[in-house]
């Protein structure tokens, strides 16, 4: 009886093993989420309360992945940030339910790679952008020379005319048309607003983007 539950339950949570280990593509995955009853049934069982992150989305799974900002309004779920972002979400839920699995190392070591090569003053999450930047870096360099070539194509490609943008807030670099405008200058509201602005202008056009954050 007791092997009968353990096969049972190994078998509910068989598609989030396959995502995890890397049996399974994001593509593949999604499309399980909008029509497997059986994982959507699965995905609702509750996280972990210190898990707090997740308390909007009432602690399970199919809350995050149908109305968190990284998954609507058309957003892509095959991105480097949400590959991994599911992944880990999914080895949540495995850990809360004593579900062994062995992750599947490529989501976590391209995203890692990815936030150690931006500045602190960006924070790109353009897969078309980054992509490119990736697939220009000879894989048979070092992890360090890797790391360091990609900082570099990041500062080529987020411009500022004297200094960089220091954010009150996460960096929100505007991007247009696939191409980052250059950053111009950050002005602070004045009579106790709370308000910073930062210009922003189109290379070619020369058209003014202003980006507005609250301390």
């Amino acid at each position: 009886m007791k092997t009968l539950w353990f096969f049972n339950k190994k078998r509910r949570f068989q598609p989030i093993l396959d995502y995890v280990e890397g049996r399974m593509s994001v593509t593949e995955f999604k499309h399980l989420f909008e029509t497997d009853k059986s994982l959507q049934k699965t995905l609702k069982l509750p996280l972990s309360t210190r898990h707090i992150f997740y308390r909007e989305y009432n602690y399970n799974l199919f809350d995050y992945f149908t109305h968190g900002y990284e998954f609507t309004e058309g957003r892509s779920w095959d991105t480097y940030a949400n590959r991994y972002g599911i992944q880990a979400s999914l080895c949540s839920l495995l850990d809360k339910y004593k579900i062994s699995y062995k992750a599947y190392p490529r989501y976590d070591e391209e995203y890692v790679f990815l936030l150690k090569m931006q500045p602190d003053w960006v924070d790109c999450q353009d897969d078309n952008i980054l992509k490119s930047i990736m697939d220009s870096i000879p894989k048979e360099l070092s992890k360090t020379k890797r790391i360091a070539m990609g900082k570099e194509k990041i500062k080529a490609l987020f411009k500022y005319d004297r200094i960089y943008p220091r954010w009150v807030q996460a960096p929100e670099w505007p991007i247009v048309n696939g191409k980052p405008l250059v950053f111009s200058h950050q002005q602070k509201a004045k009579g106790g607003d709370i308000r910073t602005y930062y210009y922003f202008y189109d290379e070619d056009t020369k058209v003014e983007t202003v980006i507005e954050q609250f301390e």
